[in-house]
């Protein structure tokens, strides 16, 4: 019989496993002494240090069964998008609508990435009954019909009445807190992502289910974790930051943005607060290193789970190799995410013919 795959396999570190279990009994311990000393879970207490994230189980479904509740915003908030006062979205779709996807994906792109968004879908984005997969854009007058064109045969792009532009990028990512804030309440788990990355599906579908739980967790930021980054001054770098846009010298710790995996209570706080603050460019800084401190949320850290690129290049030049991984090194080339997907899939295929040649064997026995 077909065994179902999970994260950690025979030959391969069990060290990713047990961060995560560690991680996972840190949070229900957490859990269970803040019930015993209040009798109920209050999430996001003011001044102190917010403890480790919480696993929704069948033994505290009822309490943390509601993340959030739109009337916390104000009336005027469908409107606005920090300091955009007539938002709206030019290209919107609901898949959501009626479903409780285990996993939405909020990818953003630029719009001349075509051929990046065509390489997720004809790859590791491929539709499936647990997720929803959605590309974030801005408006662009130079790709605007191409973008028209490419929403009617795809149907998944989401736009909003902002430029896209690179000191726009936290108008994005808020745009894309805002829609699964509005459009996708339902979803237990929400992946934002940038395009020329590679996520193992099956890997992150049993990570979400076995590792965490299939029905949520409350208080979660999982990502590739900074600390202590030295705010840029120099004019020569791309990222340069004025002391009149951040006055610091180091910023606090803040999540990578090419992979941030949210709870839905965590991005309705996040979008909440990034409503009412002045901008800030640097998009993964602002909202899940500046607003995150303000609002004590803890983030947690997947780098075990992240391939290097000496990883990468070992794992595809030798199929033997066994390595758990839930995602690629950022930055991709489009023909590293066909190489990694071709992997897996043949990887999954020799599983297959492993457990169907014992299956077999059994019977003829």
């Amino acid at each position: 019989m077909l065994e179902k795959r999970r994260l950690h396999t025979p030959g391969s570190p069990p060290c990713s496993l047990i961060f995560v279990i560690a991680l996972a009994l840190t949070g229900c311990i957490s859990f269970w002494f803040h019930i015993e000393n209040s009798g109920s879970p209050t999430p996001y207490l003011s001044g102190a240090s917010a403890p480790g994230y919480l696993l929704i189980l069948p033994g505290n479904l009822t309490q943390l069964s509601h993340p959030y509740s739109l009337n916390q915003l104000p009336s005027d908030d469908k409107s606005t998008l920090i300091d955009i006062k007539d938002f709206k979205f030019t290209i919107n779709h609901n898949p959501c609508n009626k479903t409780q996807p285990l996993l939405l994906l909020l990818i953003h792109s630029a719009p001349a990435n075509f051929p990046k968004r065509n390489v997720v879908r004809e790859t590791w984005g491929q539709k499936t009954s647990d997720l929803i997969l959605l590309f974030f854009v801005g408006l662009s007058e130079e790709y605007q019909e191409e973008l028209e064109e490419e929403n009617k045969k795809y149907k998944d792009l989401i736009q909003g009445n902002f430029l896209d532009a690179y000191r726009n990028m936290t108008y994005k990512h808020v745009m894309a807190l805002k829609w699964a804030t509005y459009h996708c309440p339902s979803a237990k788990y929400i992946l934002k992502l940038d395009d020329d990355v590679f996520v193992h599906i099956p890997a992150m579908l049993d990570f979400l289910t076995h590792d965490l739980s299939p029905l949520g967790a409350r208080r979660l930021i999982l990502c590739d974790l900074k600390s202590m980054a030295v705010v840029k001054r120099s004019w020569r770098s791309k990222w340069r930051v004025s002391p009149r846009e951040y006055p610091g010298r180091h910023y606090p710790a803040y999540c990578a943005g090419w992979a941030i995996l949210y709870s839905p209570d965590i991005v309705f706080v996040l979008y909440r607060e990034a409503q009412k603050e002045p901008y800030f460019w640097i998009d993964d800084v602002h909202i899940t290193g500046i607003l995150a401190k303000k609002l004590n949320i803890t983030q947690s850290s997947l780098d075990s789970l992240v391939l290097t690129n000496e990883n990468m290049q070992n794992l595809l030049q030798n199929s033997y190799i066994q390595r758990d991984f839930l995602f690629g090194p950022p930055n991709l080339m489009e023909n590293e995410i066909r190489a990694l997907y071709s992997l897996i899939n043949r990887n999954n295929t020799d599983i297959w013919r492993a457990c169907t040649i014992k299956d077999t064997s059994v019977q003829m026995a």
